[in-house]
């Protein structure tokens, strides 16, 4: 009798705990936790792949509180994978399919190693698991409905596969745009590196910060038996912006250039200001 008054109170205290991964990981990408009526329309039109850029991830995260500090991925000038995302045209979601199906880090153990350098939680001082629980909470569970994608371990390698294979970061440098401080871009020029590689019409998302447009994450589609596709259609903060004749999905200020910011530790400049203030005292 004893176990069976016992269960009940760890599958609250597991839904817990999940909740607080969720809501924790949200809070730094500006996500609301959608309190739904469950409904059984989980139904989709095409996954969206979001790579996202540390860098601008990391200056909002500090904006938010100038105590945050990030996590990097060891290649800190490389794009990161930020989720895989189903989505009904013209709307937001489905999300959080199954409240039921926790993230359980057991199952994601042998990629582990790899999720930690390409699905990184920039968010210093969260949780490690902060980012992976709340795709897969919000998201993975929905995606799950596919072959492809009904199980942890499934939706978390197919994110590694589709990186390799659709890098931003090899797709930009190929035609020579590279993280700079002090070099901006045409997003035209952006939209057309993406396009020409892979063929398809990209979503681009730019953060406004310090008055400048910011590149943040470009989002890529694909249909549910996997084929890359136009996100035309969905449903974000998107300007489809005609820009010289060529319709372009972003909310990128078409005003100004984009700053693809390469990251700058702020150890290394601390240090770097401490050695410049030692030679000039040096020679004195």
């Amino acid at each position: 009798m004893g176990t069976l008054f016992l269960l009940p109170s760890v599958l609250i205290s597991l839904t817990c705990i999940s909740y607080i991964y969720t809501a924790e990981i949200a809070n730094g990408y500006d996500f609301k936790i959608l309190r739904r009526v469950t409904t059984n329309r989980h139904d989709f039109d095409l996954l969206i792949f979001t790579q996202q850029w540390p860098a601008t991830a990391c200056k909002e995260w500090k904006k938010k509180d100038h105590s945050h500090s990030c996590s990097m991925p060891p290649k800190v000038d490389s794009w990161s994978i930020h989720g895989i995302w189903p989505t009904k045209l013209g709307e937001m979601g489905p999300s959080f399919c199954n409240r039921t199906w926790l993230f359980d880090p057991e199952q994601i153990r042998p990629i582990e190693d790899q999720l930690e350098s390409v699905w990184v939680n920039i968010f210093a001082g969260t949780s490690l698991y902060s980012l992976w629980s709340h795709e897969w909470t919000k998201h993975g569970t929905c995606a799950a409905v596919l072959d492809k994608f009904n199980s942890e371990f499934k939706y978390f390698s197919m994110g590694l596969e589709w990186l390799q294979q659709y890098s931003m970061s090899n797709i930009l440098q190929s035609n020579n745009i590279v993280p700079s401080n002090t070099q901006q871009y045409a997003i035209e020029d952006i939209n057309k590196a993406v396009k020409e590689k892979l063929g398809v019409d990209p979503v681009i998302e730019c953060k406004k910060e310090d008055g400048e447009n910011y590149i943040s994450e470009i989002r890529i589609c694909f249909t549910k038996d996997l084929k890359i596709t136009n996100c035309d259609g969905v449903l974000f903060p998107v300007v489809y912006s005609n820009i010289d004749g060529e319709s372009i999905l972003t909310n990128c200020d078409k005003s100004m250039k984009v700053t693809y910011p390469h990251y700058v530790s702020t150890s290394w400049t601390v240090h770097l200001h401490s050695l410049l203030s030692w030679l000039r005292w040096l020679t004195l």
